[in-house]
Parts: C-alpha cells; structure tokens; sequence
C-alpha cells in the first residue's frame, strides 16, 4: 500500500525513513518546493505541540494565532492552504484537551502526598524500621508505615521527621481530624519541616471546610519554589 505525502513527511519528521524510501524522499525535497512547505508546517504544528506541556491556556492561544497569522502572509500555494486549513482544527482541538488535561492533572497535584524518602536525620540505628516505613508509605499503605513510625517516635521522640511522616498517614487516609491536629505542631515549629507541613495543613483545613483558616496559611508559603507555586495555585482555586 502507497503511503501519502503526509505519512511520508511524518516518517521522515520521526526518523522511520531508511534506505531507498528515505533517498527517493530527500531527492523530492530538493526539488519540489510544495513538500518542502508541506515538511515546514508540520513540523511547525509538532512544535507547538511539544511546548504544550509548558505553557498556559493563553499561550496556546498565542502560538495558534501567530500559526494563522504567518499562514496568511505567506505564498504557499492552494496545496499547503488546504494542508493547513485541515491541521490547524486538529491542532486547535489538540490544545484545548491539552489544556483541560493540564488543568486537571495540575489540580490532582496540589492534594497529593509527598514521596516519603529515604533518609534519617537522626537515630540512624533505625534506619531498618525507618526503611520498611518508607516502603509502606510510598505503596500507600499508611497504617503499616504509622505502626513503625510510632516505634521510632517512641525511642527518638524529638525526631520531626518521623512525626511529620507520621501525620501524613492520617492526611494520606483522608483521617483530617488527625493530621491537623498532628500537623499543626510540626507547622509552628522551626524544622525543615514546617513549610512543607503549613501546606499540607492548610489543604487538610479545606477538606474540612475550614478555608478562612487555608487561606491565611497558605498565604505565608512564598511562591518561589515548586512547593510555593503549588500553594500559590490552591489559594487562586480557594479564593
């Protein structure tokens, strides 16, 4: 089976032209200006479409105008208008699902947990039981990873770090009541921890509906910082 121009400019774009196929190909883009056209838009559009991930709402817009408005004021022939006009619906639908897509994946983000990771600040003669912790937190299976972290608050009962991750599980099971009671001694303390718990007090205070209080948390997070920005992103949702 023949494939069309655009296969051929598709396979050419991703590689998958080899041997003769891909020299017959080249020998056609040297002389015939319309595929070369053709060639440049797609690859154009595909552009725009790698971006996607990284950008906004308005500019997707702006990279799609800026398309039409090069468009028109180029002197491609009636061949490359028709290519165009039937990839830039295709394109324009592709944005707006990339858009509803990135909205809703970055709106997840903003409640989920953090990876428990595998470090001790202290009491490293722990370190196995702080290990099978981190292994059942990160499989979410919480109850297990707070019976081990109640061991080893019980023989190092000034460890943050284990009373942060220890909060956490009853943030990860949806138990708000606990968290935040958990949670809020940690966020007024001074640790490494304490920025990290506010935000996740403050979104264990909007599940319960307590926004006023979410608000003049999430607040004080500066939005410098992937962290910050997350917080910056809940509190325009909240607000």
């Amino acid at each position: 089976m023949m494939k069309t121009s655009e296969e051929k400019i598709q396979d050419y774009i991703d590689g998958l032209l080899q041997g003769e196929e891909l020299l017959a190909f080249e020998q056609e883009l040297a002389t015939d200006l319309q595929l070369r056209e053709q060639l440049n838009l797609h690859r154009e559009v595909q552009s725009i479409l790698a971006r996607r991930m990284n950008s906004g709402e308005d500019e997707l817009r702006t990279n799609l105008h800026e398309a039409a408005h090069a468009n028109r004021h180029s002197e491609s022939d009636n061949k490359s208008k028709s290519l165009y006009r039937i990839l830039v619906p295709i394109l324009a639908a592709a944005c707006i699902l990339v858009v509803i897509k990135f909205s809703l994946s970055t709106s997840s983000t903003l409640y989920q947990l953090p990876i428990m990771e595998s470090e001790i600040v202290r009491g490293s003669g722990e370190a196995g039981k702080y290990e099978d912790a981190v292994i059942y937190f990160n499989n979410q299976s919480f109850s297990e990873a707070r019976d081990i972290l109640n061991q080893l608050i019980n023989s190092d009962s000034l460890n943050v770090q284990y009373k942060y991750y220890h909060a956490l599980t009853y943030y990860g099971e949806e138990n708000w009541s606990e968290s935040i009671a958990e949670l809020e001694t940690i966020a007024d303390g001074e640790s490494v921890f304490a920025r990290e718990a506010t935000y996740y007090l403050a979104v264990a205070y909007s599940k319960e509906n307590k926004n006023e209080k979410a608000i003049l948390l999430l607040q004080q997070i500066k939005s410098d910082d992937e962290l910050g920005r997350k917080a910056n992103k809940l509190l325009k949702d909240m607000q």
